[in-house]
């Protein structure tokens, strides 16, 4: 399983793999929490309603942020920027 991961990863070092999953594992984890705390400040504070939609927006926006932020902390800054600039690449490719 991890050659299939260090494959798909292009990254060979296995502390490098664990380090990918507990960066994913944070950011997720985290993400649930700030945006929960996010949407009750919204619904309390500012008036608006809980909706879906407001939800996933939230959750979608904090997870990148977070992403960049803990890609930040552990070093890999750089190879997710990349990710993201592919990503960017093959939505702005005109057909």
């Amino acid at each position: 399983m991890f050659s299939k991961i260090s494959q798909r990863l292009k990254a060979t070092p296995s502390t490098k793999i664990v380090k990918f999953i507990l960066i994913f594992s944070m950011t997720g984890s985290s993400c649930l929490f700030i945006s929960d705390k996010i949407a009750f400040y919204l619904e309390s504070f500012a008036g608006v309603e809980q909706h879906i939609v407001i939800d996933v927006i939230l959750v979608t926006i904090t997870y990148q942020v977070l992403l960049l932020f803990f890609c930040f902390l552990f070093g890999e800054f750089k190879y997710v920027l990349g990710k993201y600039k592919r990503l960017k690449m093959l939505f702005s490719r005109d057909t």
